[in-house]
């Protein structure tokens, strides 16, 4: 009896040492993520995803995130307390609904458009090429003339091939 208990106890244990491991990890990944999805909103104004910052507020930034994930506070409820306090500027890239979504779909119609447009330019010039006379009339048919006398001449020359 005395064995099952020992094997439960020693699943408890490394099961709460795993656990305990990992909930650490699993912060550090989300405040990896909030790096990512935030903008710095230093003094200098540098513009940069908070992960790629290099001035002093980042560091100040990471601990906050880190205290608002140690609170409790999940992913989304941190964005939408900077967007709140800062507007939907703080975000690094533009939310997926109203005006916004433009900045989405507009790229895309772009090079659907600019394909289209670059497909009928090219059609157009193999068009002309295709109509433009094969053989050159510069003397009112002399061109023509010598066609025929070439042909005539290979039809001639094999006719009389041996094979």
């Amino acid at each position: 009896m005395k064995k099952p208990f020992r094997c439960v106890l020693a699943s408890i244990l490394v099961s709460g040492l795993f656990f305990s491991v990992a909930a650490p990890v699993y912060a550090g990944a989300i405040l990896a993520d909030l790096e990512n999805a935030l903008m710095c909103k230093c003094d200098d104004r540098c513009g940069k995803v908070l992960v790629n910052c290099t001035c002093d507020t980042k560091h100040e930034t990471r601990k906050t995130l880190a205290k608002h994930l140690e609170s409790g506070l999940t992913f989304d409820q941190v964005v939408k307390l900077y967007v709140d306090e800062y507007g939907e500027t703080v975000l690094s890239a533009p939310t997926k609904n109203g005006f916004n979504l433009t900045a989405w779909i507009t790229p895309f119609a772009a090079l659907l458009v600019g394909g289209f447009g670059i497909r009928k330019v090219l059609q157009s010039w193999i068009r002309k090429n295709e109509s433009a006379p094969q053989i050159p009339e510069n003397d009112g048919g002399s061109a023509q003339a010598e066609k025929n006398k070439f042909s005539s001449r290979l039809k001639d020359d094999l006719d009389n091939l041996d094979i």
